[in-house]
């Protein structure tokens, strides 16, 4: 076998990868979408590495997202991310405030929560959650 071939296998597999990952992490279990409402906990390291975290931070350019009170964490655009990052957290904890989110999310058929909107933001008067 020559290299050509060795490419061409490699790229197929990689692609057959990536479609399978996508579905796992897009297909939704219904249409039905789901609120979650929580306050934010500004981490600034994400010391969870699995493989979704992996696709969706690195191949899609997606944000980790926590919320105090879920346990799970969420995907947001990175757009959706630098609303939440426009002042310093630690400057929000001398100002005594922080953000509640509303999100907008699809649960998935494989488990977790699709990829999730930011529906509405408002600040209130409590001490930021801050992980480092």
């Amino acid at each position: 076998m020559n290299i050509s071939c060795l490419v061409i296998i490699f790229v197929c597999i990689a692609a057959s990868y990536l479609f399978f990952v996508f579905l796992i992490y897009r297909l939704p279990k219904s249409q039905q979408q789901k609120r979650i409402e929580g306050e934010v906990v500004f981490a600034f390291i994400n010391a969870n590495v699995n493989f979704r975290g992996f696709f969706e931070t690195i191949i899609l350019r997606n944000k980790v997202i926590h919320l105090v009170n879920n346990n799970e964490h969420f995907y947001i655009s990175a757009n959706d991310y630098k609303k939440l990052w426009t002042i310093n957290p630690h400057k929000l904890s001398t100002m005594h405030c922080t953000y509640k989110l509303n999100l907008n999310t699809t649960p998935l058929l494989f488990g977790g929560y699709g990829l999730s909107t930011v529906e509405n933001m408002t600040e209130i008067d409590k001490k930021p959650i801050i992980v480092k």
